[in-house]
């Protein structure tokens, strides 16, 4: 008997809909306010401008423009101050605790700036902002390992790519209700939309047991471990089997890795540099992470993209709208296939495409063929939500073993947040200089290089047990897995 749910049984589709449902309140405070402020942006204009007014002088046009340049790019900043604090964390007081303290804070977050919307003191709103962004890759890296460790490899994919799917779905819905005919008329109303969500997620959180492998490998709970494979996949034959087997796979793996820990205790980042299958593991991320940049700069500035190569205001934002649509389509098809296609095929076919497609908008707006350069924006955007997102967050973690798993992810997420932080800095004055070749400059180069070094390196992960990939990385293969009836459903 196998202890893996199918996807369509009942213990299946309770897994996948605990796993939206943790995905769904992850993304909602970011995702949400990003898009639902972009969408209101005249209103956020407003108070800025009266804000500064009331207490100081107007702003211009271009100080305000400025002023929320600083404010996008500071949260991509202060993500990374946060990404690098998640694994003490993540690995000393469990995922849990994480995910409760990263909710409870970024709501915390949301109460401040919808208060301060009621205040001139814009400050406080900023500060709200930049508390959220510190403790949003906490929840993110919470969020990634949970659906992780409480998935069987059969529908590890599948729950992993709930990640992108969610992001999608809350910035779609931060899109729509932020237009004005809906709560985009009130910027407090809009603030204030995330906090009640957030309040009822920290209590859902804190009722919710660990991941079973935190509470079998980390806290050698074997009995709280059960409860958690039950509570997330129900009861199925050989759980407790299962149990035992992970316990006795730790004892093998931590005996075979004695000589290497025998100077450091505890993961670092120093440790994830010097440790050469760590070491490629963090390279290999890097590289799947290059491939997500170009998404953000079309995704904050695609209307202004579509004005500069002389489309119509109203066409712009029409189609700037249907991108998010299509972002959360393609996505949701993700994640029907994602564990039908091997990832490593998805991930390299796919981002061949968003190279191809780049470069097809640089060309076709240097030719002042508009309608071919939006198509080829969406083709980007599909292919992107397809095989791109779903995939590259659920990288790190896979090829990583538990002890380094937080580490590796938080460390990745730092390297990316930096590499947003200069790309999207650089894309808009490029932009402006060279046309649509910025693109090729910024992201079509770096990704197709990216591309080729994931083509020569990059393992299968899709249905294979962590410590097979991680002895692959090693440079030792196995010529035959374990079936995956015993570790499988929880590896």
């Amino acid at each position: 008997m196998t202890s893996d749910p199918s996807l369509l049984s009942w213990n299946g589709v309770r897994l996948f809909l605990i796993c939206s449902l943790l995905t769904a309140m992850t993304n909602f405070p970011s995702g949400f306010s990003h898009t639902s402020v972009n969408t209101a942006v005249h209103k956020l204009n407003e108070y800025l401008n009266n804000s500064f007014t009331e207490r100081y002088r107007p702003l211009d046009h271009e100080e305000v423009s400025l002023l929320k340049s600083g404010i996008n790019s500071a949260w991509y900043l202060f993500q990374v101050i946060g990404a690098m604090c998640s694994p003490f964390l993540c690995d000393n007081y469990g995922r849990k605790v994480a995910f409760a303290i990263s909710i409870a804070f970024m709501t915390f977050a949301g109460a401040m700036q919808m208060l301060a919307s009621f205040t001139p003191y814009s400050e406080v709103l900023i500060a709200g902002r930049l508390i959220a962004a510190v403790f949003s890759p906490l929840s993110d890296a919470a969020l990634i390992l949970y659906l992780q460790e409480i998935s069987p490899a059969s529908l590890r994919g599948t729950m992993s790519s709930l990640y992108s799917t969610g992001y999608a779905t809350m910035c779609l819905l931060g899109m729509l209700l932020g237009h004005e005919g809906l709560l985009g008329h009130s910027l407090s109303v809009l603030l204030f939309v995330p906090v009640i969500p957030g309040i009822l997620s920290t209590a859902f959180i804190l009722w919710m047991p660990d991941t079973p492998k935190f509470l079998m490998l980390v806290k050698k709970d074997k009995v709280a471990a059960l409860k958690s494979l039950r509570f997330f996949q129900g009861y199925l034959p050989d759980q407790t089997l299962l149990i035992d087997s992970m316990e006795q796979h730790q004892k093998e793996e931590s005996a075979g890795n004695n000589n290497e820990k025998k100077e450091e205790s505890s993961t670092s980042v120093m440790h994830i540099l010097r440790t050469s299958h760590l070491r490629k593991a963090m390279m290999l991320s890097v590289a799947a992470a290059i491939l997500t940049l170009p998404f953000y700069p079309i995704l904050q500035s695609s209307t202004f993209f579509f004005t500069d190569m002389g489309v119509d205001t109203k066409t712009s934002q029409m189609a700037s709208s249907l991108m998010m649509v299509v972002l959360t389509v393609s996505s949701i098809c993700s994640t029907m296939i994602i564990d039908k296609v091997p990832r490593r095929v998805l991930l390299l076919t796919c981002g061949s495409c968003t190279v191809i497609f780049l470069t097809i908008f640089a060309v076709a707006e240097q030719m002042h063929q508009q309608s071919m350069a939006m198509g080829a924006c969406f083709g980007f955007v599909m292919a992107y939500g397809v095989g791109v997102g779903p995939v590259i967050w659920s990288i790190p973690p896979e090829l990583s073993p538990l002890a380094d798993r937080s580490m590796m992810f938080c460390f990745v997420y730092s390297i990316h947040s930096c590499l947003v932080v200069v790309t999207n800095f650089s894309t808009i004055p490029l932009f402006m200089s060279i046309g649509a070749f910025s693109f090729v400059v910024l992201f079509a180069i770096p990704s197709a290089l990216a591309l080729v070094y994931l083509l020569i390196c990059l393992p299968e992960t899709s249905g294979r047990e962590i410590h097979v990939i991680i002895n692959e990385l090693k440079g030792f293969v196995e010529n035959k897995e374990p079936k995956a009836n015993i570790i499988s459903s929880i590896a």
